[in-house]
This record gives structure tokens, C-alpha cells and sequence, in this order.
């Protein structure tokens, strides 16, 4: 893609040039916000670094494209919520107008190189902006571990040892520290490379905590060359210093050199620019304990399904949420017919409700071919509009069924949050994952969809996660090596959300699989991933054994992107945090137990997770049955006080009830790989 470069002078924006470039992307032009008052070298902002601002003119000279510079007018920060909404008079509002103007000028444009590192406030504002100008962020710094990285930029900056260089070789990334402000940082380290400062970085990071990256402030830095600068870079002539208290700043008088470097130079350059693996290596090593066990592959049988069950909508409240499920249109229409008249219905339902469309929390859609994907999609987006209904939309699974009823093009599933009927358009108390960069982290959203959604109010934190698939985040392509390498990347991607958010803890899990071959390799991924696996690395040390009993694999006929495995589900931070401690947490759990024994269940894998704070308890009950008379007692039993999602083949006759999602599949397995007729996710 060709793409605009947000620069400020520091490492992080060049750097991450550099990862656009190597991903394969063209640099057109470069774009900078700066202080009205020229003479003013830093603004009290929130968002842009403005020090060194007088320096920006010469990287055009040095890069050899244009580069667009705007004002900053209006520098405030009005609207100070993590997930921005356009807002008047904002500052944010500056980068949206001085990318409307190189887009106008340049209509070719499609994305915008960013090096946000660990900061969800300029991620968050730079991707609103580019969403409404249908650009795509690319973040390759994003979430990287700031000491690998800050090593990595040094590798790239290896001969700049003492302040001087070898001014005919070019070849190197050249930053130096032109501003201090934290504990053991002085004047002493300005003008210095990041090779010379690293040392003390990492002792200044073990005995205080100073980030290295220096994102809390801790320091910036200006660019005075790099490998893609091919007409030229900056002499260092001199460093003016000056102090205010313990913040120390270098004023950089520097001179233009010109010269001509060739593209063979720069693609030898990137060859050298270390990247992250797609596998983290803890997931490399799963990988290969799996093939090193040779798991045969069992090609297993599927009968065609036939789709007899016409589903009725259900609307079903337990607790907080409300369950709106089998939204479907079974007239002869169109696929966007049938679409408009679903989210019609929806609509009303909402309206109906005192809720608006941003209280949903999580979404599940099942498309009968994958090939009306796009079309529904528009559809959905149109109905979610992030402009008028906010920054988060609901967390998303979605699959393609053939089981789904005859002229039935779609089938959708919600949940909602229903405790504020104050008609307010925007949640109060909707937090979320909304990444729409590309990076080396995760996927980000390829759809309207967050990777994961949660209420800011729950201290349990109950989150829901978006399906994950095989896509190699850099370039948002499936990894089509074989399927094993895909199944595993989509449960590191779920495993990656989990972490980021602080939600490790399993309540649900859903496999999807589309290729029957991978069933049990999947299975002996889970058990792996769940148990206390010998790896270098902790990663696997923190896992809970029991969590592996709440997953349920199903075979569906089609997945997003042709991918053959989809992981996604429910997890929390905590369980049981109330104040009365294990003895209340027991109680609970045997209540909820006694609930089932009076069933007198023959189920096989019944798992229960309790899940409680300031006196809300919930539980999450995954269960499996091959009767359809037990599945007869646990649906008529929990009709009035769970929401049940049900994963059936729809050659099975089964009874409709209103607190069920249905969700036509074509085979059922537990996490051993065994094959059941019947399984259920209760939520109390």
C-alpha cells in the first residue's frame, strides 16, 4: 500500500518507516503537526511531540518525497476518553484535516505509518481518524516488548558508538537523545546515540522502572539518518543545552548532506531489520511437540445435513443482559433483503427495550455461504455506524453453515447490556479492544467487530473474545502453509487477546473447524495450552488444567478468509473476588451444583465455573449429551433463569424454547475429540 508517514523526529515514527517498508508498502509523502509559535519547541499535549519541530523541514531533503505540515490551532484535548469520537475543537481534529488535505492532494494514499508503541491513546485517536478517511494504520511497533525492540534499533545503529559516524557509509539508524526528564537522565546524555544510552537505560529500567522505549516521557529523540533516507541526512554540528529542573533539553543545529543511495542499498538494509516471528516461541515449541507426535489424522465421515428447524427469534433477559437469538428471514429474498429486514427487527427490538445499538456487547452471525459475506458486512457496519453509536462495536464470531434453513441466508445472535434504559445513544460502561493497525501483535478487527468487549464496572471483568483466525498480522493474510500452522496461530492469536486484556481465566471456548483433518491435532493444541507444558518461557506455567473442559469443537462448512480453524469464546480476570473469601465462593458453586444434580444429568464433561462479585453470581456451565431427553430436562430446567447456546446438527428433531440459541452445525466434539449429538453453553 502506499502510505503517508506521521513523523515527529523521533526514533519510533522512523523506525517504524522502516517496518512499513520491509512489509512491502510504498512511502509517498511525510506528514508533521507543529506549534504555531515557531520559537515554542513543546506544547502541553496529550498526542503530538513537537520537540525539534524546527528540524522537520529537512527530511523531505533527506527522504526524497513530500512532506505536509499543519499548525496545531487548537491545542486542547476536550475529549479525553480512551476510545476518541471526532469532537470539535479537539487537537485530534488537527491530524484529521492535515490528512484530508494529503489525501486530497494525493488520492492514491491508502494508509498511515504510526510508532505507537505501547500507548492506546494515539493508537486509538490515530485510527479513528484514518477510519473516517478509509486509511489503514500501520503500527508495527505496537505492543513489542520495548527492550527487544530499543536492542533491535541499536543492531540497526551499530557503529554509532560515540556521537560521531561514518558519513559515506549511510547505512545506519542514527537517533540521538535531545531531551531528558526522568530519574538518572541529565544534561550529560543529550546528543547521544541510542547505542551509547542503552547501558544506562536498562539500569535506569531495573532499578526504577524507566521505560526504555522511553514511553512515559522519560525522553525524546531526533532522527538524524537512516537507511531510507536515499537523498541525503543531517550533520550534527552542534548541541545547544538548557535545564529546567530536572528536565534537560538539547537544541540540535544541524546541516543537510546530500547524496544518492540506491534501492539495492535500501533492500539490502532490510534484509538485516530484525522482525518478530509470527509464531512467539512458546508456540513454536507446541507446534513442535505436536509434530513431533505424529498425530494420525482420522478422516472422519460427515453426514450432509438437512435443514428441517425454522427457528423463531428469542428474547431472553438473565441478570444484567439481554439474549436476542435466531434472528433469521425465511422468505425468498435477496441476501440483503433478508440482511435489512434482520437488523430492522433488531431494531425494534432495541427500541422496544429503552437500549440503544451500542449497549451490544457481542454478536454471533452464521452466513449460509461465505461468498454473501461482504454484502452482509456493509450491511452491519451500516447498522453498528461508529460515528453516531461509538467507538466499540460488539465483539464478534462469525461462521458459514450450509445447516442454516432452506432460503435462509443468515442467522444472527446478540447480547446486550441493558442496565442503562436512559436512551443514550453511547454506553457509559462499554470498555473494549478495538486495534484497526496492522502490527506484529495481533490481527487487528478486519471487519466492524472489536477483538474484545467487556463492562468497565464488572471487577470480574467477563470479556467477550472475538473469533480468532490463522492471519499473520503484518499482512493480514491467512498462512496457507498447512492447516496445522493455521489452527495454532489463530489459538495463539485468542491466547494474545487474553494477555492484553488481563482475561486469562476460561469461561467458554468455541472452536470452529472447516477442515475435519485437524480436529484432533486441535484437540492436542487445547490440552497443551491448558496444561504445565516444559518450555523455556512461563507461558504455559500459569495455565489452569480445569480451564480445558469448558471447550466445545463443532464442523462448520465455511470459515472467513477460506481458514480451517476459528477460536474465540468468553473469559474473566478473576472468578470469585468478593471480600467473604473461599467459604461464600463454595456455597455458590454447590448451589449452582445442586441445580444440576436435580436433573439427574447422564451428560459426560459437565464443567462449571463460578463467576462472583459484590454479591452477582454467575455460572458457566458447558455441557455435553448424546440424549435427547436428558437435552429435553436441562432445556425445560433452565428455561426461566439461563441463556443456553446450543450446537445441533439439524437432522436431530429437538424442541424450540425461548432462552436458546440455536446454532445449526454439522458434528459436536469435546475437548477429548470425542463426537457427541449435543452441546451447550449455559450462562446463569
Amino acid at each position: 500500500m502506499k502510505f503517508l508517514a506521521l513523523i515527529s523526529g523521533g526514533k519510533d515514527s522512523f523506525y517504524n518507516v522502516l517496518h512499513c517498508l520491509k512489509n512491502n508498502h510504498e512511502l509517498i509523502a511525510l506528514g508533521n503537526l507543529y506549534p504555531m509559535e515557531s520559537e515554542k519547541q513543546e506544547l502541553d499535549s496529550f498526542m503530538f511531540q513537537t520537540v525539534g519541530h524546527d528540524l522537520i523541514n529537512h527530511y523531505s531533503e533527506c527522504v526524497g518525497v513530500p512532506l505536509f505540515r499543519r499548525p496545531i490551532l487548537s491545542n486542547t484535548s476536550k475529549n479525553v476518553e480512551l476510545n476518541y469520537t471526532a469532537t470539535q475543537d479537539d487537537e485530534i481534529e488537527e491530524l484529521y484535516e492535515l490528512l484530508k488535505t494529503v489525501k486530497d492532494r494525493i488520492p492514491t494514499l491508502e494508509a498511515v505509518s504510526v510508532g505507537a508503541i505501547l500507548s492506546s491513546y494515539q493508537r486509538t485517536r490515530v485510527e479513528n481518524v484514518c477510519s473516517r478517511l478509509n486509511l489503514v494504520v500501520l503500527a508495527y511497533l505496537w505492543q513489542r516488548d520495548q527492550a527487544e525492540l530499543m536492542d533491535e534499533m541499536c543492531l540497526m545503529s551499530k557503529d554509532i558508538e560515540d556521537g560521531e559516524r561514518d558519513t559515506s557509509s549511510g547505512n545506519k539508524f542514527d537517533a540521538r537523545i535531545i531531551k531528558v526528564a526522568a530519574i538518572g537522565l541529565n544534561d550529560k546524555h543529550l546528543g547521544m546515540s541510542l547505542p551509547m544510552i542503552v547501558p544506562v537505560l536498562h539500569k535506569l529500567n531495573r532499578l526504577y522502572q524507566v521505560h526504555i522505549c522511553g514511553e512515559g516521557g522519560e525522553f525524546e529523540t531526533m532522527v538524524l539518518d537512516a537507511p531510507f533516507f536515499k537523498r541525503g541526512y543531517l550533520k550534527l554540528i552542534d548541541a545547544v543545552k538548557s535545564s529546567d529542573g530536572d528536565v534537560h533539553n538539547a537544541r540540535l543545529k544541524v546541516e543537510f548532506q546530500p547524496r544518492i543511495l540506491s534501492k539495492e542499498f535500501l533492500q539490502t538494509q532490510l534484509k538485516q531489520l530484525p522482525t518478530p516471528s509470527i509464531f512467539h516461541h512458546d508456540w513454536l515449541e507446541l507446534s513442535r511437540v505436536l509434530r513431533e507426535q505424529r498425530i494420525e489424522i482420522r478422516k472422519r465421515e460427515f453426514a450432509n445435513p438437512i435443514s428441517r428447524n425454522l427457528i423463531s427469534a428469542s428474547i431472553n433477559k438473565v441478570n444484567d443482559k439481554l439474549y436476542i437469538s435466531n434472528l433469521q428471514a425465511h422468505e425468498r429474498k435477496s441476501v440483503e433483503e433478508q440482511c435489512q429486514d434482520i437488523f430492522a427487527e433488531l431494531a425494534a427490538i432495541l427500541r422496544s427495550n429503552g437500549t440503544s445499538r451500542n449497549h451490544i456487547l457481542s454478536s454471533s452471525l452464521i452466513v449460509r455461504d461465505m461468498c454473501d459475506f461482504g454484502k452482509i458486512n456493509n450491511i452491519y457496519n451500516e447498522f453498528l455506524d461508529l460515528t453516531k453509536y461509538g467507538p466499540l462495536p460488539p465483539s464478534r464470531a462469525c461462521v458459514g453453515s450450509r445447516c442454516l434453513p432452506e432460503n435462509c441466508h443468515l442467522q444472527l445472535s446478540v447480547a446486550i447490556d441493558i442496565r442503562d434504559t436512559s436512551g443514550d445513544k453511547i454506553s457509559k460502561n462499554k470498555g473494549g479492544l478495538h486495534v484497526q493497525g496492522r502490527s506484529y501483535w495481533a490481527p487487528c478487527n478486519i471487519g466492524p467487530y472489536s477483538q474484545s468487549i467487556w463492562l468497565t464496572d464488572d471487577p470480574n471483568q467477563v470479556s467477550f473474545i472475538s473469533g480468532q483466525i490463522g492471519l499473520a498480522p503484518q499482512s493480514m493474510e491467512i498462512v496457507e502453509k498447512n492447516p496445522l500452522d493455521q489452527m495454532i496461530l489463530a489459538l495463539q492469536h485468542f491466547d494474545t487477546l487474553c494477555k492484553t486484556i488481563g482475561a486469562q481465566k476460561k469461561l467458554f471456548v468455541t472452536c470452529y473447524i472447516s477442515d475435519e483433518s485437524i480436529i484432533d491435532n486441535a484437540c492436542k493444541a487445547w490440552a497443551l495450552y491448558c496444561s504445565e507444558m516444559s518450555c523455556e518461557s512461563d507461558l504455559w506455567m500459569n495455565k489452569i488444567d480445569d480451564d480445558k473442559e469448558c471447550l466445545i469443537l463443532v464442523k462448520i462448512s465455511e470459515l472467513p478468509r477460506g481458514a480451517v480453524a476459528e477460536w474465540g469464546g468468553i473469559t474473566c480476570k478473576e472468578s470469585f473476588i468478593d471480600d467473604d473469601g473461599e467459604e461464600k465462593q463454595s456455597e455458590v458453586s454447590e448451589y449452582f451444583s445442586r441445580k444440576f444434580l436435580k436433573l439427574n444429568l447422564n451428560t459426560e464433561g459437565l464443567h462449571n465455573v463460578t463467576v462472583s462479585s459484590s454479591g452477582l453470581h454467575r455460572q458457566f456451565t458447558t455441557i455435553f449429551s448424546d440424549d435427547k431427553e436428558e437435552l429435553s430436562q436441562i432445556l425445560e430446567k433452565t428455561s426461566r433463569s439461563a441463556q443456553v447456546a446450543l450446537y445441533f446438527n439439524p437432522e436431530e428433531r429437538i424442541a424450540v424454547h425461548d432462552n436458546v440459541e440455536y446454532y445449526p452445525v454439522e458434528k459436536i466434539f469435546d475437548h477429548h475429540g470425542k463426537e457427541h449429538r449435543f452441546g451447550l453453553h449455559i450462562r446463569f
